[in-house]
């Protein structure tokens, strides 16, 4: 079950449905929601998710994607 955020999930939704390409970048304290905000938002829509740890650039590009296709 997901609770609160919906002034987080409104604001994704409304750049979302501007059916234009946009970069959101999500940052802040650790363990605050961010990430399942995001889940949230990316339920029943095509998506790719990617989460990022600072590390070297090596390190990043020896990472595996994950990525779900959703189909309407």
């Amino acid at each position: 079950m997901f609770i609160g955020r919906e002034q987080e999930l409104q604001f994704l939704n409304d750049r979302y449905n501007e059916n234009k390409g946009q970069l959101i970048v999500l940052y802040g304290r650790r363990r605050v929601g961010k990430t399942e905000t995001l889940r949230e938002f990316c339920k029943d829509k095509p998506h790719i998710f990617y989460s990022c740890t600072q590390s070297t650039d090596k390190a990043q590009r020896s990472l595996t994607f994950h990525t779900e296709t959703v189909k309407n």
